[in-house]
């Protein structure tokens, strides 16, 4: 039985007059729309609604659609204002028991004081809509239970939103409730940190935020709430950028992995222990006599065979049979020749045991006659299928241990130059003036001079200030490439602060002037330097202060250059002025 809304009590009601030229309008439309009044009587459908939704419409729109949404549907219909449209989803079942859905966009069309409204209803299908939305919801749902059900913990830090997220996993990692407090800081979560792990710990951080993909997963121990340390692995990755290409937003997961840990000490002392165990392997004896074909092995050897005591062992007999089919011929050569020539011999072999498990042994052996006059051998083998695996896995660890240290010494000397250069220039910095001035200092400079050229930019701040950071940067860059370009090999240059340089220039023998050297410097900084559609003319003043003979205080010539450069400034700029002491 319908529970749909009784609507009319089955009068006749005319259609307003409105409908036909409405009709008309709607005809033309590729979309599909009905003319219905506030009843919900079906006044007219064009062409794509009855393709669409219903080829023979019904006397009312309602009985196309679910129970469900009827009452909503004819309330919408009352409230639907000459100056409001409305809006809603409604479901239609079709006949062959799915439904289907639809996004209705109600509006009047034509009133007349005298006659009921006429509304224009238009229908779009939104049935895949909703199944991909549905599908989405489900697949959230799967997501979220499967983080819950899961060890791993999310994190989300949105830089941009000043937002952070932590799950209930993660907090459970730790040890904390709900409505335990986060830590206050930075440094008070760094004191929860295992303190041989906070300065790697800050490194990854950093380089993680900056979106390196070499520090997408780090691992470190963090104190639990009860005191205990907790091996945490951390994944986390940029999955939004500003537009410099700065990341905003990092969002990772952390894994209790101390379970993991432990296992990974158990092996570690495990493989200890079987060092020691292939410290003291057992070895197996025998005797052959070669004129009986008689063999006695000891308890050891019948181990190491894998064979009862009750077994035969004859020449020719119990031992070929076990060799491996590729050892057998080289194995019995070796064995002749070294017989006949009476010398002792060292074999390794492959043997296959009876249980079908393959064992290599390692074997000495030599030979002699006894008093019978009987050619004898007497031998020990051992199993070293062990030995043989462990120095496969050793050449394995040597070769990544070579290949660990040759990335050890590149980090090294990254990180050396990087303490002793400029970022941006990739010029040496103040540190390394500092050691090239205390190393001059110490051996003297012998008949020959210093000079130190001290160096500025004229209108850097202006530049920085109107056309930003970057443009400073693109003008430091450009500096300093001049600044290579003018200078010789044996110069020496350093930038020492935000648009400054030093110069340190050996004097004497064929060495130019060192006013030259300003002068063309100050030529080539002079050119104009164009930045994204701008011309920029920067010019430069030098300080220089120089000195002949032995025993030069060069951090006094340092003050000197610097000085010099103020007076440089001071004269107008774009110049260079030497120091002169004063008499």
């Amino acid at each position: 039985m319908s529970s749909k809304p009784v609507l009319s009590a089955g009068k006749s009601i005319s259609p307003p007059r409105d409908i036909g030229l409405l009709a008309g309008i709607f005809d033309a439309v590729p979309f599909a729309v009905a003319l219905l009044d506030r009843q919900g009587r079906l006044h007219h459908e064009n062409r794509a609604f009855k393709a669409t939704w219903s080829a023979a419409g019904p006397e009312f729109f309602t009985d196309l659609m679910h129970a469900d949404d009827c009452a909503d549907f004819l309330v919408a219909l009352q409230r639907c204002e000459s100056e409001s449209d409305m809006q809603m989803e409604i479901r239609l079942p079709q006949p062959d028991g799915t439904l289907r859905w639809a996004q209705a966009n109600l509006s009047v069309a034509s009133t007349r004081p005298e006659e009921p409204a006429v509304l224009a209803a238009s229908f779009a299908d939104i049935t895949a809509l909703k199944q991909k939305i549905a599908d989405l919801e489900t697949w959230e749902s799967r997501w979220n239970k499967a983080l819950i059900g899961s060890s791993t913990g999310v994190w989300d830090h949105n830089w941009k939103r000043g937002e952070k997220y932590y799950s209930p996993t993660w907090r459970r990692i730790r040890g904390m409730s709900d409505a335990d407090p986060l830590p206050e800081s930075t440094e008070a979560w760094l004191d929860l940190l295992h303190p041989d792990d906070r300065d790697h710990v800050l490194h990854c951080i950093e380089r993680q935020n900056e979106g390196d993909p070499d520090y997408t997963v780090f691992e470190y121990r963090e104190r639990h709430m009860d005191g205990h340390w907790v091996w945490i692995e951390c994944r986390g990755d940029c999955v939004e950028w500003d537009e410099n290409g700065k990341p905003t937003r990092i969002v990772g997961t952390d894994t209790d992995i101390t379970a993991r840990k432990q296992a990974e000490e158990a092996t570690a002392r495990m493989a200890r222990r079987l060092d020691m165990a292939l410290e003291i392997s057992g070895i197996g004896t025998y005797e052959c006599d070669l004129t009986t074909g008689i063999v006695d092995w000891d308890e050891r050897m019948y181990r190491i065979y894998g064979v009862d005591r009750r077994e035969d062992v004859r020449v020719g007999g119990l031992w070929e049979s076990l060799l491996h089919p590729d050892d057998y011929g080289r194995v019995l050569k070796n064995v002749d020749e070294h017989i006949e020539s009476g010398n002792r011999f060292f074999d390794q072999y492959r043997v296959i045991l009876r249980d079908g498990s393959d064992h290599v042994i390692r074997a000495r052996t030599m030979t002699f006659l006894d008093g019978n006059g009987h050619r004898m051998t007497v031998g020990a083998n051992w199993d070293v299928t062990d030995d043989v695996g462990l120095h496969r896995e050793l050449e394995r660890a040597k070769v990544l241990a070579e290949a660990r240290n040759i990335e050890l010494e590149a980090a090294k000397d990254r990180i050396e130059h990087s303490a002793m250069h400029d970022y941006l220039t990739e010029l040496p910095n103040r540190r390394y003036l500092d050691e090239v001035l205390d190393r001059m200092a110490a051996r003297g400079s012998g008949e020959t001079g210093i000079a130190i050229l001290h160096v500025d930019l004229d209108r850097f701040k202006q530049i920085n200030d109107r056309l930003g950071h970057d443009a400073g940067d693109a003008i430091l860059l450009h500096t300093a490439r001049t600044l290579r370009s003018t200078l010789s090999d044996e110069d020496f240059i350093a930038r020492v602060g935000g648009d400054e340089f030093i110069v340190v220039s050996q004097l004497g023998g064929a060495r130019e002037p060192v006013s030259s050297i300003a002068t063309r410097m100050i030529d080539a900084l002079r050119k104009p330097v164009v930045y994204e559609g701008h011309q920029c003319r920067v010019g430069t003043s030098i300080g220089i202060a120089s000195r002949y003979g032995d025993a030069i205080d060069v951090r006094q010539l340092l003050r000197n250059s610097d000085i010099a450069l103020y007076e440089a400034k001071r004269q107008g700029r774009n110049r260079y002025v030497c120091f002169e002491a004063a008499d």
